[in-house]
């Protein structure tokens, strides 16, 4: 039995991350910003952002972010947002920039005193197809398999320089 489509949910598929705001420093709160190069995938949000009138200063029109040529949009994350690879484990390390995401974002309602009302959305869930690897990262694995094959190479009857040749007796190992 196939269940009805929630007009409220967005299911995308194979999203490239373009920025990850991950610990809400500038307080506009948590978010990623996805590159939008598909015209299915824009206008697949198009329509979901204008089905649920989603937005406070023009509702029902998606914003696109234009950068260097790339179009982006901008999902929001709030602490109830699932975020874990294709295993079901926790990914948030390999959320940022470069990371491949499949998503379920969901539109809502708020009624906030300071706020007023309006429709909003969040993601729901973040599934992390493919980690970011930052420079860092990248050089670690780098060097660590360069160190791993010399270890590998390296003849197994060759002995480090401090360690003595001749037998000596293990009774005299003071622990």
């Amino acid at each position: 039995m196939k269940e009805e489509k929630d007009p409220k949910i967005l299911k995308l598929k194979n999203l490239k991350v373009a920025f990850a705001n991950l610990d809400n420093k500038d307080q506009l709160g948590k978010s990623i910003l996805v590159v939008v190069d598909d015209p299915v995938i824009e206008e697949k949000i198009k329509t979901w952002v204008s089905v649920n009138k989603i937005g406070k200063d023009d509702p029902g029109v998606a914003k696109f972010n234009e950068y260097e040529g790339q179009k982006r949009f901008k999902f929001k994350l709030t602490n109830n947002t699932e975020v874990v690879d294709m295993a079901g484990q926790d990914a948030m390390d390999g959320l940022n920039y470069g990371a491949v995401v499949s998503i379920v974002a969901k539109a809502y309602e708020y009624h906030h005193k300071q706020f007023g009302s309006g429709v909003s959305q969040s993601l729901q869930t973040v599934i992390v197809m493919k980690s970011a690897v930052n420079e860092a990262k990248a050089m670690t694995a780098s060097f660590l398999d360069e160190l791993n094959q010399e270890v590998s190479g390296a003849e197994s009857d060759v002995a480090p320089k401090d360690i003595p040749e001749d037998d000596f007796d293990l009774d005299s190992i003071p622990f």
